[in-house]
C-alpha cells in the first residue's frame, strides 16, 4: 500500500495532485491526475541480486547502496518474522530506486506518482517498490513498514487469488497502524497531529470505517501501542490471528474474541487512555496563541498557511497557503497583517507544483521560502519535469522571473546570501543529503559540507561569513552546526542533546539564533544568544510551533512568526523574540552540555 509522506490538511491538495493522502488500494490512489501520463526521462538496466529471503532489484548507479538495503531488508525481516511468527513463502521481490525522482518512473503504478507518497507494496505479487535517499533510521522504518504490508498479505489474506477482495475491506487503521506501529516510524512530527486531534476533542471512533487518510495511520498506530500496553505483545497476537480466522475479517470480531472485550468498551477505553495521555500535556502546556497573537487579520477561503518568510525591511510576509484545492505563495502586508498579493495565483506550465513540507512533500528541515536581501525577490523550490527546480519570483512585478535546474535532487530549504548573489539549500547528491551554494550569476553549484551525514536547512549569517544548518548526530538527532565560508572544513557544533534543533534563523542583527527544537518532546520555538550560548524557549504548545522568521518591527525590534497548528489548521503567530517563556537553562534536558563546545577543522 502507499505510504504517504504529507500531512492532513494536505488532503485539499493531494486532491489535485492526484492522491488521497492515505492508504488504500494503488488504483484508487492515483488513478486522478487530470488524465496526466507519466513520463519516462531514463531507462533501468536493472540487475536481480538473492538474499535469503528477497529478490532485490537495481541499477548500477545505485550497486553503492545495495549492501545496506539488503542489510535493512533482511534485519526487518528477522524482526517481523519472528514479531508475527510467521514465514513468508516466497522469495519478495524489493525493487528500489536511489532517488524519489527515479522512484516516481516506475512502471508498476501507470499514473503520475506525487512526492507525497514515499513508497509502496503491491498486494498482486508482494513486490515492494521505493526509493532509498533517505537518512538510515528512517529508510529502516520505511522497508519495516512496507515489509509489513508483504507479511499481512500473507499472513492475513492468504494465496493471492482472494487477498485483493479481503485486503481493500481491511480498514485503513488495521492496516496501515500496524505498519506504522511494527515500523516504529512515528516522530515528532507525526505526533504532532494526534495529540491536537486528542486536546481538542477530534477522537474518531476506530470502530468506524470513516477513519482514513493521514489520521488513519496516527490513530491505528496509536490502538496497537494501547493494545500491547494492555494486553502485552502475545494479546497482539492474538488479535491478529483472530482476525485472519474471522468470517469476513472483522476487526470487532477478532477483538472481542481474542481480547474478552466488547468492541465499544474497547473503543471507550482507548479514547481514555488516549486522554489520560495527552490532556495532561494540554494543562502543563499550552496552545500556540497563548505565546503569540495570531499574526493574520484576515478572514476567508484559506484552511491553513505555513511556512512564513520575512523580508528584511520587514514589510511583507511571505506564506505558503492552502485554499480548497490550491496552494499558493501570498504576500501579507506586515503591518496591517493582511494578504496583498498572491504571487502563484492561476495555472502555469513551467513547473508542476511547489515544494512545501507537510503539504507536497514530507516535513524535512527549514523553511520552503526565502526573500531577497533587497526584498524584491523570493525563490522556493518546485517540482519540475524529472526533479525540482530553484524558482525565482519577482515580488514587485508579482511574476516568475527564472527556473535553474541543477543535478542535484531532493532540494530544500532555500536562503539568499547577504550579497543577493548565491541561495544555500540542502539536497542529495549519490544518495547523502549535503548543504549546497548556487551562485545565481554561473549557475553553478558548489557542495559545502560532502560528509556522510545527513545536512540540512542552512541560513547565512548577516555578515555572510558562516552558514548556520542542522546536521544528524549519534541516533540521528539534529544538531546545530557553523560552518566558515572560508574553509567549509572549519565547524563549530552549537547545540548537542538527544533531540532535534532545526529551522534556525538569525535575528536581524546576528547575535541570536532562532530555531525549532524538540527537545522537550514537542517541537516548539526556541532562540540562543550566540555570544553566551544561553538558550531561551520562546513557545511551549502541547501541539507544536516550527519553521520561525525573523520580522524586523517598525520599531527595530525582532519579533518572531512561526507557523502553529490548533484544532486541524496551520496559521501564522508573532510574538517579540525577547519575551521567552522559560529561564535560560531552566528548560534544558539533564545532562545537556554546553553550547558551541566542540568544533572541527
Amino acid at each position: 500500500m502507499p505510504r504517504p509522506s504529507t500531512f492532513p490538511r494536505a488532503a485539499a491538495v493531494a486532491a489535485a495532485l492526484a492522491t488521497l493522502l492515505a492508504a488504500g488500494p494503488a488504483a484508487a490512489q492515483y488513478q486522478r491526475y487530470f488524465g496526466k501520463n507519466k513520463i519516462q526521462y531514463r531507462e533501468f538496466d536493472w540487475k536481480i541480486y538473492h538474499s535469503p529471503h528477497f529478490d532485490i532489484y537495481y541499477y548500477e548507479a545505485e550497486a553503492a547502496l545495495l549492501e545496506k538495503v539488503v542489510s535493512f531488508a533482511e534485519s526487518a525481516y528477522d524482526r517481523l518474522s519472528r514479531d508475527f511468527d510467521h514465514q513468508v513463502d516466497d522469495p519478495i521481490p524489493l525493487i528500489f530506486y536511489a532517488t524519489h525522482s527515479a522512484f516516481e518512473q516506475n512502471n508498476i503504478i501507470l499514473n503520475f506518482i506525487p512526492e507525497g507518497i514515499g513508497a509502496f507494496a503491491s498486494r498482486a505479487r508482494n513486490r515492494m517498490v521505493m526509493p532509498v535517499d533517505l537518512p538510515d533510521a528512517e529508510l529502516f522504518q520505511l522497508v519495516t513498514h512496507e515489509l509489513t504490508h508483504v507479511f499481512q498479505y500473507s499472513l492475513l489474506f492468504g494465496d493471492r487469488v482472494g487477498r485483493g477482495i479481503q485486503s481493500a475491506g481491511a480498514p485503513q487503521w488495521f492496516i496501515e497502524g500496524m505498519a506504522s506501529y511494527m515500523a516504529e516510524d512515528e516522530g515528532t512530527s507525526e505526533k504532532m497531529f494526534l495529540r491536537d486531534a486528542v486536546v481538542n476533542d477530534r477522537i474518531p471512533s476506530i470502530l468506524q470505517r470513516g477513519v482514513s487518510g493521514f489520521l488513519a495511520y496516527r490513530f491505528g498506530h496509536a490502538a496497537f501501542d494501547f493494545i500491547e500496553e494492555r494486553w502485552g505483545r502475545d494479546g497482539f497476537r492474538d488479535f491478529l490471528y483472530e482476525y485472519r480466522n474471522t468470517l469476513g475479517s472483522r476487526p470487532e470480531r477478532a477483538l472481542e474474541r481474542a481480547l474478552k472485550i466488547e468492541p465499544e468498551d474497547f473503543d471507550l477505553d482507548f479514547r481514555r487512555w488516549l486522554r489520560r495521555k495527552y490532556l495532561p500535556q494540554l494543562v502543563e502546556t499550552g496552545e500556540p496563541s497563548d505565546f503569540g497573537r495570531p499574526f493574520r487579520d484576515e478572514e476567508g477561503r484559506i484552511m491553513d498557511v505555513i511556512s512564513p518568510a520575512a523580508s528584511p525591511s520587514g514589510d511583507l510576509v511571505a506564506a505558503l497557503a492552502v485554499t480548497g484545492g490550491d496552494l499558493d505563495i501570498v504576500l501579507y502586508d506586515a503591518r496591517k497583517r493582511r494578504p496583498i498579493a498572491n504571487l502563484t495565483k492561476g495555472f502555469t506550465g513551467r513547473y508542476e507544483y511547489i515544494i512545501a513540507q507537510y503539504v507536497t512533500s514530507k516535513a524535512r528541515m527549514g523553511r520552503d521560502l526565502a526573500f531577497s536581501p533587497d526584498g524584491n525577490r523570493l525563490a522556493a523550490f518546485v517540482k519540475r519535469e524529472e526533479g525540482r527546480s530553484l524558482a525565482i519570483f519577482d515580488v514587485l512585478e508579482r511574476k516568475l522571473e527564472r527556473l535553474i535546474p541543477m543535478a542535484v535532487e531532493q532540494q530544500n530549504s532555500p536562503a539568499f546570501s547577504p550579497d543577493g548573489g548565491k541561495v544555500v539549500f540542502s539536497g542529495n547528491t549519490a544518495g547523502r543529503f549535503d548543504i549546497f551554494m548556487l551562485d545565481l550569476a554561473t549557475e553553478q553549484v558548489v557542495n559545502l559540507t560532502d560528509d556522510e551525514r545527513y545536512d540540512g536547512a542552512p541560513v547565512v549569517s548577516p555578515d555572510g561569513a558562516s552558514v548556520v544548518y542542522s546536521s544528524t548526530v549519534g541516533e540521528d538527532f539534529g544538531q546545530l552546526f557553523q560552518l566558515d565560508l572560508a574553509d567549509p572544513r572549519r565547524r563549530t557544533q552549537l547545540t548537542r542533546g538527544e533531540w532535534t534543533d532545526k529551522d534556525a534563523v538569525f535575528s536581524s542583527d546576528g547575535s541570536w539564533l532562532v530555531f525549532t527544537s524538540d527537545r522537550s518532546g514537542i517541537d516548539n520555538i526556541w532562540a540562543m544568544e550566540l555570544a553566551s550560548g544561553s538558550v531561551h524557549q520562546l513557545t511551549d504548545a502541547v501541539t507544536g510551533c516550527l519553521m520561525p522568521a525573523v520580522l524586523k518591527g517598525e520599531d527595530g525590534r525582532d519579533r518572531v512568526v512561526y507557523t502553529g497548528l490548533w484544532n486541524g489548521d496551520f496559521d501564522l503567530y508573532v510574538e517579540d523574540l525577547d519575551k521567552a517563556v522559560a529561564q535560560p537553562d531552566e528548560a534544558a534536558a539533564p545532562g545537556a552540555e554546553p553550547a558551541a563546545a566542540a568544533s572541527s577543522g
